[in-house]
């Protein structure tokens, strides 16, 4: 994949110039939808004082105001004019500027800005933290810096400066809101100017990100090194420091060659356009490519096999393509047309240049400035894609024969990558995912269009609608809506039936023989569409009686939802003997409620079944849960019948329990 990478960038590079590909991306909306802006701090020398003015943030700002990733990591002097926070602009910025500097006209500008608007806390200080923005001299704030200063010293002496930085980027902010009636997420710019004349558009300022670009490069290269990608010995490094994806780790000697940390020169070596190339790709990835599956985060990074005039704009127009494909804003609702659109637009790509690619998904989490990978799939067609579409459409089709127009729009609420993640349960830590190995497994196997073991997606739907029953909290699928549950067995059953139908999961043999079945036509028609077997019919006739007495239960409850019937099922797993007890004691219930008249077509066929099985029983425990709750889900929140199809006297009752 890096070699991918690797291409990626040196074809970014061939039509731009690494400054324009390290710009980052900027958004020029908050989440709510509300224009954000840019803050311009003018420093005006012969007036004293500081103009801010702000501008929309448009398409274009992150170039024109050149808005770069932090240089180096997080100890390293910041000297950047553009950040998307105030932090180093009113601290660091502008000293460590000065110092990139050669003498002339313009140094002595900044160095006259430095001298008058910022204080100097003295030589004993970290360079970080040693000059600060005066907030009380020039924008009136009621507290002087060395008052603030010292407030904080009272309280900890050690990290009083560090904290004064934050104290006074913080109510910079503040003034900013209060001075253009803006929420903090509506600011998400900075900038510097000096007596009306932007920094960032300033020539020696992009001259200067430049020649420290190029001179990170020089200072890590080493003789006598081969690179790894191109196998040349010119300018080759080992010292891959401003990587910020880390593809494998560089600080600790179990993994370099002998175990020594002087040898990791042994295992990855890089010449200065390789290197250059693949942070111009990283930037790319992270500006373009960067995605979202559930609560995990994703770079989908195209790796071209062929094609003609390759180029920066035919990436991005891939880019364009590829984004959408996992887009986490888009559900089944409106899939379908959105999928013939990114269709139709692949197509013509191929056909402009005859071009030919696989998906690689790098499944990552940001630590501090680093990002580490958790889990990579290499080489997925795209076209997989395409084939979940469709087994998802199929299956919600069929859905909506049988099921309400609430249940039908919970589905359709559900994206298909989203759901397989909430029905795997899976322990959060700060709201993180913690155990996330075996999920990214499952995708992994999903996209490979490989067999999933039946065992383990059984045991996950079991162990999450015990979750959700019994409210345990901590968990991706945890909540506490007693509601919510019957819907949480209808996206399992949904789960599976995808399953099947995109062929990863066995289904569908020895179908069932619904002919000589006691049930009316609806009964028969879901089992057949959902290609039950004998043994599957029986559980799912036993809960639907289930969800008939939970009804009846339900509507003597003051909250509508207390249904003590759902107390008999074992939600540790339901294997025969648990389902014969069940059986008998259900024919009690629906005497004891009153429906036995409505509901004995569908006990005499489960009792049939369950006999005729009883020698030959195959379904594990998690099935046997599974497939009762179904039986319970489907009676809870199936299609009502037409008024004009119920019958006299007890007919509204009748409909409600009977099938």
């Amino acid at each position: 994949m890096i070699e991918a990478m690797i291409g990626m960038g040196k074809t970014l590079l061939r039509d731009s110039n690494p400054i324009s590909e390290k710009v980052k991306k900027l958004e020029p909306m908050t989440r709510k939808d509300e224009k954000r802006h840019v803050v311009k701090i003018d420093f005006r020398l012969q007036e004293e004082k500081i103009d801010l003015d702000i501008e929309e943030i448009s398409s274009r700002t992150a170039a024109r105001y050149v808005l770069l990733d932090r240089e180096g990591g997080p100890n390293n002097p910041q000297w950047y004019i553009t950040f998307e926070k105030c932090d180093n602009l009113i601290s660091q910025s502008m000293p460590n500027f000065v110092k990139k500097l050669e003498e002339g006209d313009f140094k002595d500008q900044v160095a006259k800005v430095i001298s008058t608007f910022f204080c100097d806390l003295g030589q004993d200080v970290d360079s970080k933290y040693r000059y600060v923005l005066d907030v009380h001299r020039f924008l009136g704030h009621s507290k002087s810096i060395e008052m603030m200063l010292q407030i904080l010293k009272d309280n900890d002496e050690k990290t009083a400066h560090k904290k004064l930085v934050t104290t006074v980027a913080a109510e910079f902010v503040k003034y900013c809101e209060d001075k253009f009636e803006l929420r903090k997420e509506q600011i998400g710019l900075f900038t510097i100017s000096i007596d009306g004349e932007s920094i960032s558009q300033n020539p020696l300022y992009t001259e200067l990100i430049e020649q420290s670009l190029a001179q990170r490069m020089a200072d890590g290269s080493s003789d006598g090194l081969v690179c790894s990608i191109c196998g040349t010995d010119e300018g080759c490094t080992s010292d891959l420091k401003d990587m910020s994806i880390k593809y494998y780790t560089t600080n600790q000697c179990i993994f370099a060659r002998n175990m020594n940390n002087k040898n990791y020169d042994k295992n990855f070596v890089l010449c200065r356009d390789c290197y250059e190339s693949l942070l111009t790709a990283e930037k790319f990835i992270k500006k373009e490519l960067r995605s979202r599956i559930a609560d995990f985060n994703v770079y989908i990074i195209p790796h071209i096999l062929y094609g003609q005039q390759l180029d920066g704009q035919v990436l991005k127009k891939m880019a364009s393509v590829i984004e959408p494909l996992i887009d986490s804003s888009k559900n089944i609702k409106n899939m379908s047309e959105f999928k013939d659109n990114v269709t139709n637009r692949l197509d013509k790509l191929n056909k402009q240049g005859g071009y030919s690619f696989l998906l690689n998904f790098l499944f990552y989490r940001q630590a501090n400035q680093a990002t580490k990978i958790q889990k990579m799939i290499k080489d997925v067609q795209p076209s997989v894609f395409k084939r979940i579409e469709t087994s998802s459409n199929d299956v919600l089709q069929r859905f909506r024969c049988f099921f309400s127009e609430k249940a039908c729009q919970f589905l359709y609420g559900k994206q298909y990558l989203k759901m397989i993640y909430y029905l795997h349960p899976i322990k959060l830590q700060d709201g993180n995912p913690a155990q996330y190995q075996r999920m990214l497994s499952v995708y992994e196997d999903i996209f490979y269009q490989r067999r999933l073991r039946k065992e383990r997606v059984f045991t996950n739907i079991a162990e999450v609608l015990q979750i959700v029953w019994r409210q345990r909290a901590g968990y991706n699928v945890s909540n506490t809506d007693l509601q919510y549950f019957s819907f949480k067995v209808l996206e399992a059953m949904f789960y599976v039936a995808f399953l099947q139908k995109f062929g990863r999961l066995e289904g569908g043999e020895n179908m069932l023989d619904s002919s000589s079945l006691t049930v009316k036509d609806e009964l028969k028609e879901y089992m057949q569409a959902m290609h039950y077997n004998e043994q599957q019919a029986a559980l799912f006739l036993l809960g639907v009686l289930i969800g008939a007495i939970g009804r009846e239960q339900s509507k003597r409850s003051e909250e509508g939802a207390y249904k003590p019937v759902l107390n008999k099922i074992n939600f540790n797993g339901m294997d025969k003997v648990r389902i014969m007890k069940l059986s008998g004691d259900l024919f009690n219930k629906l005497r004891q409620e009153k429906i036995l008249k409505f509901t004995e077509g569908i006990y005499n066929a489960h009792v049939y079944l369950l006999g005729k099985n009883r020698e030959c029983w195959t379904l594990s425990k998690d099935e046997g849960l599974f497939y009762l709750l179904s039986g319970y889900s489907f009676q809870t929140l199936r299609k009502k019948k037409d008024k004009e199809e119920t019958a006299n006297g007890n007919s509204e009752r009748a409909d409600a329990v009977s099938l």
